[in-house]
């Protein structure tokens, strides 16, 4: 595939890739610097959740390290064999059965989608009640949506450039940010010397913060099959570390600082920056960073994993597909879900992980444990009884197994959903396979006799 005004699905040949590391760091920065990574750790931190600074911070770091390790895992598909997500989930679950990891995938795309555009309307009233006094949340909701579909029209060529150019952007405006509220406010001692906790309600916060950036990680492939292979495997390993880890990272340290000087009763993270922030000039300026920050994370993890999950299952067009997936974010009602209160936002969540992790978990056991990138690639594409992918009508009775068990799972401890739904998920599969159930069903349904006519 070379570079064109749309995304396919097809395999992108090394030679074809468009992505230097260059640029794949700043896309990625650009993705995950962001108001959910903001909000998570501002609904964290004392006094708006139950941890004090410090447990905060480690709860954070724990999340970034271990979600950068998710994406340098599962994109190993993309950056390897140049396929999509949609192409990848054949392997483990059958050229019909990919359509459940697809929606799994494209739910909290659609949700989070909304959410982000639902912030950059808020930022969008900020800005205008500031200057002007005046505002309109619905139109600009509206015209935030409508200006994420103009950037990503193009494909991934527009998407790599916004996105290149708005990381520089948005941590230059942070960091200014940043010093300004740290050098004026400083930050409060009362969330320094609260007791907090290790317990629970820790790890239900670093449970989350790696939630926010799982459903990107289960489709790393949508964008590593874009960067360019040199180095054998560091350019992707690199990629990763040095994209996920430090964004994520850097922006839930600053949802840390910004939850510990609120002085208002604001609990709403965008309107609380504004609040925080000394003077009408910079309040203007974080929310120009919040308006690119939701524009370039929309376009990489939300859109394109979407689109690519239209254009698989109903054979839409790029464009298409764009105009259907913001049809579909605008009723998840994103302004319920980015809820003043942080149990909602947390909820949410836990609640999307519960087949997230174990769908996730199949997809590393697949390939880690039984195929080691040695799979048939024009299989992959061949939806016939005739591929290798075709397993039982389609289906591969391993692979939904081991998800249905890893979400009952998770269903049971739902505050820690995916840390409990992957590894449940992950030695199921492997138990399975090992077990042939997909060959011994195989074999049991066509040893059945054929019902008689009465």
């Amino acid at each position: 595939m070379t570079e064109s005004s749309s995304e396919g699905l097809e395999p992108i040949p090394d030679d074809e890739r468009s992505m230097s590391l260059s640029h794949y760091i700043p896309v990625w920065w650009a993705s995950f610097i962001i108001v959910q990574g903001f909000a998570t750790a501002f609904f964290a931190v004392y006094p708006q959740g139950p941890l004090n600074v410090v447990q905060a911070a480690v709860a954070m770091a724990i999340g970034a390290v271990t979600s950068a390790v998710f994406f340098v895992l599962n994109g190993r598909w993309g950056y390897d064999k140049g396929i999509p997500f949609v192409a990848q989930a054949r392997a483990a679950f059958g050229t019909r059965g990919a359509i459940i990891p697809n929606v799994v995938r494209m739910l909290p795309a659609v949700i989070w989608l909304g959410i982000g555009n639902w912030i950059g309307a808020l930022a969008i009233q900020s800005i205008t009640q500031t200057l002007w006094g005046v505002g309109n949340l619905r139109l600009y909701f509206v015209l935030f949506l409508l200006l994420n579909i103009a950037l990503a029209w193009g494909g991934i060529s527009s998407i790599k450039w916004f996105d290149s150019i708005a990381a520089g952007v948005i941590i230059v405006l942070l960091a200014y940010t940043l010093f300004t509220v740290v050098s004026k406010q400083g930050i409060s001692t009362q969330s320094i010397e609260y007791g907090g906790t290790w317990g629970l309600p820790f790890l239900t916060i670093v449970a989350a913060h790696v939630g926010t950036a799982m459903t990107g990680a289960l489709n790393a492939a949508d964008l590593s099959r874009h960067l360019e292979k040199k180095r054998g495997s560091w350019n992707h390993i690199l990629g990763h570390l040095l994209g996920v880890a430090p964004a994520m990272l850097y922006m839930a340290l600053v949802g840390v600082i910004f939850g510990t000087s609120i002085t208002t009763n604001t609990q709403n993270p965008v309107f609380a920056i504004m609040d925080v922030a000394p003077n009408p000039t910079v309040g203007v300026a974080v929310m120009v960073f919040v308006l690119a920050a939701q524009t370039s994370s929309n376009l990489t993890l939300n859109l394109i994993p979407t689109v690519h999950v239209l254009q698989d299952a109903i054979g839409t067009t790029w464009e298409r597909g764009l105009i259907i997936t913001s049809v579909l974010s605008v009723v998840t009602f994103p302004w319920v879900l980015f809820s003043s209160e942080g149990g909602i936002y947390f909820l949410m969540i836990n609640a999307y992980a519960v087949p997230l992790g174990p769908v996730l978990g199949v997809l590393l056991a697949d390939y880690w444990v039984f195929r080691s990138g040695n799979a048939s690639i024009p299989s992959l594409y061949d939806k016939s009884r005739d591929s290798k992918f075709w397993f039982i009508r389609g289906f591969s009775v391993t692979a939904l197994a081991s998800v249905l068990v890893g979400s009952l799972a998770s269903i049971a401890l739902l505050d820690f959903s995916w840390m409990v739904g992957l590894p449940v998920g992950f030695a199921t599969y492997v138990v399975l396979r090992k077990f042939d159930l997909d060959e011994r069903t195989t074999e049991y349904l066509s040893e059945s006799p054929a019902p008689t006519a009465d």
